[in-house]
Formats: C-alpha cells, structure tokens, sequence
C-alpha cells in the first residue's frame, strides 16, 4: 500500500510538471502572439514598412519571425536574414574590443585618455552660454579631473554630443560631415570641443566609443575594423557583420525609412544607391556604424550571457564579460534618456544600460542588460530568465513605433510565472 501510494504521488507530480510547462508555454506564446498583432498594427499604421524578430531562451530559439516588407516599392518581403543598419547596437561590440585590451594587459579602464591620445590632455569645460549679436560665445574653464578609459564605456567622460548636454548645436557644426573623415580626424575635432561636465560626475549619451576605436588604434598599431573582424567576427562566425556592404549584399538591405507626409520615405534605399554600398567608405563609427542580421548578433549576445563561451570554448575571460554586465556608473547618476525620481533605477555597464532596481517602467527584472540603435533596432539580455530579445526594423527616428517601446515587456511577460 505504501508503494502504490508513493506512485501515485510521483504520477500526481508528474502530471502537474507537465501541467505547468504546459501552461507556461502557453503563457509565451500567447505573449508572443500579441506582440505580432501590435507588429501588424505598426505596419498597417505606416509606421514601419516591416521587420522582424527573434527570442532566445535557454539554449534555442524559440520563435524567430519575420512581418511586412523589406522595400514598399518593389514590396520585396522582410526576411529574418534581412541586413540592418545597428546604429548605435554597434557600441556594445566595440566595448568589447577594447577590453580586450585590458585583458591582454596593454591597458587599464582606469588609465588617463591622454596617455595614449594627448590631444585629450587639457579638456575644458563649458560653465555658460553666452550670446553676442546673435552667436553663441562659450565660457569655458579647465577641467579639474582628466577622462579616463572607463567614462569612455559609460558615457560619463562628458563630451558633446546631439544627444544631451547643451553643446548639441556645436557638435551637429562640427561633424556635419564626418561620414567623409576617419576616426583619426573625428577625434581630434572633439578634442577641441569643451565638455559638458566633470569627467565621470554625470551621464551624457555620446560619441566616446569613437574615442575608444582611434585608443584601440593607437595600442594594436591596426585599423580599428581590421581589429573586430580579427578578434570578434572571426572567432564567433559573424559573417554578415560589418561596416560597409559589397553590391552583392544589396538585395538582403533592408530600406531605411523616415516619417514623411504620407506615411514614410526613403532616407536610405536597401539598393546599390544606398551609402553603405555607394558612398564614402572611410569613417568606420565605433558608436553606430556597423550592419548585421538577427543570427549575427544573437551569436554576440549569446557569447555574452554564457560568460564568454561560445560553442564550447572560452572566446573572453568571464571576468572581461562580467564588466558588460555589471554596473560601472555611480549609483547617484541616472544613466538614462529619461528623467528619473531618485530612485536612479538604471545605470551602465562597460557598453550595455543595466536595470538596477525594478520598477513600472518596464518589466525587465533586475540586471537586464540591453541597448538600441537610433535606425530602429532594439535588444536585451536578461539573465535571470536565461533570455535573449531582438528586434529589428529600419525606421529613423523611432519615437512614433509603439512596438519598440513595448518589446521588452512583451517578450518577458511570458516568462514572469
């Protein structure tokens, strides 16, 4: 009697293991589900002419999607090998290679910028805006902290930049043309900018990971590309990740969009026209340059989130990753867009924005890394669920794509039981 008892709990708990999978799995997909519809919606809403998707969960995928169209001229459909333009998502690789560097004991993210880049050796800092006859007069005093490796992974070494600050139209007059120059001559135009605060006293999105490419130049003696294909994409077989694109690569381009009067138009075609294919191919953006595929960089992310592993064999030291995924920022600054309570719920690591506490902005669980790219592209790595989220389309800007800003929350909800 005592051994039919102790089967029938076992089948009882079996049934209830199942049950609850089961019932898990439903919970994913019904959420997966419904973010689709909302896709569709944006589609049907010209707001994005298509795109496409994958989630990631304990060693597979599980769904990987793609919706709409590539080009709405030719309506060539979206594809989940389509080419897209990373745009910012291009950061957090080139965070990694530069510590590389620290890894292989050249430098330290602690370290003077100047020693390697002397044009960084007496900064100034902007104290106010003035205005005589109708220009900007700038009242500047000199730094009193140098920049230092690590305020170049964080955003917190305080240059100009179009994203924050007050310094936003004298970077647009600087770099107006900057897709025409290479990174040497990026850098030593900002140089000669004032910063916008203290080095490290606060978070202001910028262009510091150029600063880092022309540093990685500068120590390997090697062009900062010809450094990640050797070092990145090689090793971790991302063949479809890279700066500019061959004419063959064309018809998987994925058409870059803007809103215009009616709906959208092309800010930059998925064609032999397009600038990545056509136009100058010189200046190699360490902060938004690159192009890939939803498998490329899932490949990256993966890497990541198994601690510098890929396929088996140790690719980084997991104390080289660990920096990626923890936070790197003092907990009194915000390092966000939006403004925060003094909760300063999120924060940085050394090339991801970190979710420090959990709060009702978002449903990603403490520790969530992720990032986007201003052409539309967005991804997380949340830890704790063993969970990998991208999605990718081609719309710039993207504060009108109601799907961007729900991703997240859709692609965790399912796993929140």
């Amino acid at each position: 009697m005592k051994n039919l008892s102790s089967i029938l709990l076992i089948l009882f708990c079996a049934q209830f293991t199942f049950a609850q999978t089961k019932e898990i799995d439903s919970a994913v997909s019904k959420s997966l589900d419904s973010f689709e519809n909302e896709i569709s919606k944006d589609i049907d809403g010209q707001k994005i002419a298509g795109g496409a998707y994958l989630v990631y969960h304990r060693g597979k995928i599980i769904r990987k999607k793609a919706f709409g169209e590539m080009d709405k001229a030719s309506h060539k459909p979206m594809s989940t090998s389509a080419i897209f333009r990373l745009a910012s998502m291009t950061k957090p690789i080139a965070s990694l290679a530069l510590l590389f560097l620290q890894e292989d004991g050249l430098i330290n993210m602690n370290d003077r910028l100047d020693q390697y880049l002397p044009a960084f050796a007496n900064q100034q800092v902007i104290e106010r805006i003035d205005t005589l006859r109708g220009s900007a007069v700038y009242q500047t005093r000199k730094a009193s902290k140098p920049i230092l490796l690590r305020h170049l992974l964080t955003h917190t070494a305080g240059f100009a930049s179009q994203y924050g600050g007050n310094l936003a139209s004298l970077y647009y007059a600087t770099f107006d043309t900057q897709s025409s120059y290479d990174l040497t001559h990026f850098v030593n135009e900002l140089s000669k900018l004032p910063l916008v605060h203290e080095p490290g006293d606060d978070w202001i999105y910028g262009p510091s990971l150029n600063v880092a490419a022309r540093v990685i130049e500068v120590v390997t003696g090697m062009p900062f590309q010809v450094f990640l294909q050797k070092r990145i994409f090689d090793p971790l077989q991302m063949k479809d990740t890279q700066f500019y694109l061959k004419p063959s690569d064309a018809p998987r381009l994925a058409t870059q969009y803007m809103p215009g009067m009616n709906g959208m138009e092309v800010k930059d075609p998925g064609s032999l026209s397009s600038n990545l294919i056509s136009g100058p191919q010189v200046f190699f953006s360490a902060s938004g340059g690159l192009t890939s595929t939803l498998d490329d960089y899932l490949k990256f992310c993966v890497m990541v989130m198994n601690n510098g592993v890929h396929e088996g064999k140790v690719f980084a030291k997991p104390e080289t990753i660990a920096l990626l995924k923890t936070d790197q920022t003092p907990l009194a600054i915000h390092a966000d867009f939006l403004p925060s309570t003094t909760a300063k719920t999120e924060g940085f690591t050394f090339g991801y924005q970190i979710v420090r506490k959990e709060s009702n902005r978002s449903l990603k669980p403490k520790g969530t890394i992720s990032w986007g790219g201003a052409t539309g592209p967005i991804f997380f790595i949340d830890p704790s669920h063993e969970l990998i989220g991208i999605y990718m389309f081609q719309m710039q800007p993207h504060s009108q794509v109601p799907t961007r800003k729900s991703f997240a929350d859709f692609m965790i909800s399912g796993f929140r039981n």
